[in-house]
């Protein structure tokens, strides 16, 4: 019989209660939840008391839960790392307590920060990470490549349509999602996601473009790449890239891609927040068969995927459909069992992650060319008095003052004389001498304000980079968001009708409020050329324009000038 692992729930928020944790409960004969860890007091207890877990087996960090098993007052065979934010130094700790891990996507923001993962097994000879990409391990999936092999495979569309937290985790029953951190501890771990996600970024990326990044690709994109590197290996080149409704986050993107044989990929993922339920589908073709596959949301429990395969045979057309065993959330913690007990490799651990998110920012660079701008342009530290004016982009009319400050407009009453970095949300520019207080009878002049500092009216938002806490191992499938990233201070006025469609009024309908800011470390993002090693690395250039119209067009740029933001994800019930 097989043995029954002793698992530690490291984050309780809505991926573990509406995923994780009703199949460890119904897989009793597998596993056993021996340890719960959250940072958060409130829903420690209230999830704990719901899934029956002994309040001397609650800890409040990965730190307390690791000196727990060296002491040996608990034991622990396996983890499942479910956090909000960084997931790389309580992965560590683990690892170095030899405790294999099942960790919910993104793994880290930038390939320095999961490099750190993937040195760390190389140097232990050991796999010890699985990502959980539930869908990766669905029956249907795996069969896929037993219909229509490789070097068969003429096309394949891949199409996921994202709605707001209500269709996909209404019937979860969460618990709670209570913030209830110091404000000492919740600004530590804002900044430190907001360093993460910078690194993985770059510095000169805009706020917005964090945002895409994170919302976007790490948390939907992510994971359509994950399905179909299961089944057919990653992603070689990179052809297309399209973005839009300008100046909605996340909105719709998609991809044009080719796999190792020459077969292309076609990826499509839309945030719709008022659709009604959440879909995805994926087809493939070649040159007799015809594949056709619908994916559910694990949050949907138990329902089963079916594959339909139709062909031609001596003139008759016939259709096959098979359905699979298990769900797909299910079948992801056989294969995690398997792992643990006999060392089975994972679909994807560390190696592929790292391959994976660099992909993922040559599509985000892709996306900011279509914009007129470069993402890799090397930002200023220091600059002199004469430079120190924010000078707008050549036909973006975006000012970029400071890798984490918000895109302002340039101001027209005074130019600062002070050097532009500020890692303020909204830009104050500082005069260039302190200067004593006007007569209030007289104006003051450009040079000689009655205030200390002017602030500089922002085109859009430093609204703060909204993660799911639990990664979604779905396309995209949000979780929570997290709060202000952004500093301290109160946000600029939005001006220009942008829209966040995961930012908007009752986003945590839901009850999904989020922990922490985005995003690691002090060492850049590496260039996508840097290690060679990785075949998305060696991609031809990619086309950031979509055909038939050019996204950079004069004529488009007239068309998005006229038109303002569609306002997607405003109503008061959307949320992540």
């Amino acid at each position: 019989m097989p043995k029954t692992l002793n698992i530690a729930v490291i984050g309780a928020g809505t991926m573990a209660q509406a995923v994780h944790l009703p199949v460890l409960r119904r897989r009793w004969d597998r596993f056993a939840v021996t340890a719960l860890v959250d940072h958060s007091e409130r829903r420690r207890r209230e999830s704990a008391e719901v899934w029956g877990i002994a309040e001397e087996k609650r800890y409040a960090t990965v730190g307390e839960l690791v000196e727990a098993i060296r002491s040996r007052r608990i034991t622990v065979d396996a983890a499942l790392l479910s956090t909000d934010g960084l997931h790389v130094e309580d992965l560590l700790q683990l690892l170095r307590r030899g405790v294999p891990v099942l960790v919910e996507p993104p793994l880290g923001y930038s390939a320095a920060e999961i490099a750190k993962i993937a040195d760390f097994e190389r140097m232990t000879g050991r796999n010890l990470v699985m990502m959980a990409y539930t869908q990766q391990y669905d029956d249907s999936v795996g069969r896929i490549a037993e219909q229509i092999a490789v070097k068969d495979v003429r096309m394949i569309e891949h199409r996921v349509l994202m709605p707001a937290s209500q269709p996909l985790f209404g019937g979860a029953h969460v618990t709670t999602s209570a913030y209830d951190l110091p404000a000492e501890q919740r600004s530590e771990r804002r900044n430190a996601l907001q360093e993460a996600v910078v690194a993985g970024s770059g510095e000169s990326a805009t706020q917005r473009d964090r945002d895409l990044y994170v919302k976007g690709l790490l948390t939907g994109v992510a994971h359509q790449l994950s399905v179909i590197e299961s089944v057919y290996g990653p992603l070689t080149e990179l052809t297309a890239v399209r973005h839009w409704p300008k100046g909605v986050i996340p909105g719709s993107i998609e991809l044009l891609g080719e796999l190792e044989g020459g077969a292309h990929v076609h990826l499509v993922w839309h945030y719709l927040p008022f659709a009604p339920e959440y879909s995805e589908t994926l087809q493939i073709l070649s040159a007799r068969k015809r594949l056709d596959l619908e994916l559910f949301a694990p949050s949907h429990g138990d329902r089963r995927s079916t594959l339909h395969l139709r062909e031609k045979k001596s003139g008759v057309v016939t259709e096959v459909a098979t359905v699979a065993g298990l769900g797909s959330a299910e079948s992801m913690w056989e294969a995690f069992h398997a792992f643990v007990e006999k060392g089975e490799a994972p679909i994807s651990g560390p190696a592929s992650a790292q391959q994976q998110v660099t992909l993922l920012r040559k599509v985000l660079a892709a996306v900011v060319e279509a914009d007129g701008r470069d993402i890799d342009a090397v930002v200023e530290k220091e600059e002199s008095e004469a430079d120190a004016p924010v000078a707008a982009e050549e036909g973006t009319g975006i000012a970029v003052v400071a890798p984490a400050a918000a895109v302002a407009e340039p101001a027209k009453a005074a130019e600062p004389a002070g050097p532009a970095e500020t890692d303020e949300p909204a830009e104050t520019v500082e005069p260039a001498e302190p200067a004593e207080p006007a007569e209030p009878a007289e104006p003051a002049e450009p040079a000689e304000p009655a205030e200390p500092a002017e602030i500089v009216e922002p085109d859009a938002p430093a609204e703060p980079v909204a993660l799911p806490s639990e990664s979604a191992p779905l396309a995209g499938e949000p979780t929570e968001v997290l709060p202000d990233l952004s500093g301290e201070a109160e946000p600029s006025p939005r001006t220009d009708g942008i829209v966040d469609a995961w930012s908007v009024e009752g986003a945590q309908s839901e009850g999904e409020s989020i922990e922490g800011g985005p995003v690691g470390g002090d060492v850049p993002a590496p260039s996508s050329s840097d290690d060679p090693a990785h075949p998305h690395e060696s991609t031809g250039p990619i086309r950031s324009s979509w055909p038939p119209a050019a996204a950079g067009s004069a004529e488009a740029a007239a068309a998005d000038a006229a038109e303002p933001s569609t306002g997607e994800g405003s109503a008061p019930d959307s949320g992540r």
